[in-house]
């Protein structure tokens, strides 16, 4: 994995509680926060992609503007996600009215 260093300033108080916990965990300060950081940000990261996804579905925000946010490749999935789902709803749409036939 490709690697990039990260320089991080914390106060004394948060470097106290990290080392409590890293005493109590016998890990690795920096791996511990490592690991937390990268779970925090696979979440958020998730979260704010759907909200986005919301917004290009229900037309509030347009495909050019999600690549430039997220990048084209996303912005492509998102539009192939969006087109199965109104191709779905009219299918629902047309089993529905032949049942009520």
């Amino acid at each position: 994995m490709d690697t990039e260093q990260f320089n991080l300033r914390i106060s004394k108080e948060l470097l106290r509680d990290l080392t409590i916990i890293a005493n109590l965990l016998k890990v690795n300060k920096g791996e511990w926060v490592k690991t937390k950081l990268a779970k925090e940000i696979h979440e958020e990261k998730n979260k704010l992609l759907m909200e986005l996804s919301n917004l290009y579905a229900n037309s509030m925000i347009t495909k050019e503007e999600v690549g430039k946010l997220v990048g084209n490749e996303i912005a492509e999935e998102m539009e192939f996600i969006k087109n199965k789902a109104r191709e779905s709803i009219r299918k629902g749409a047309g089993y529905g009215k032949r049942l009520k036939r």
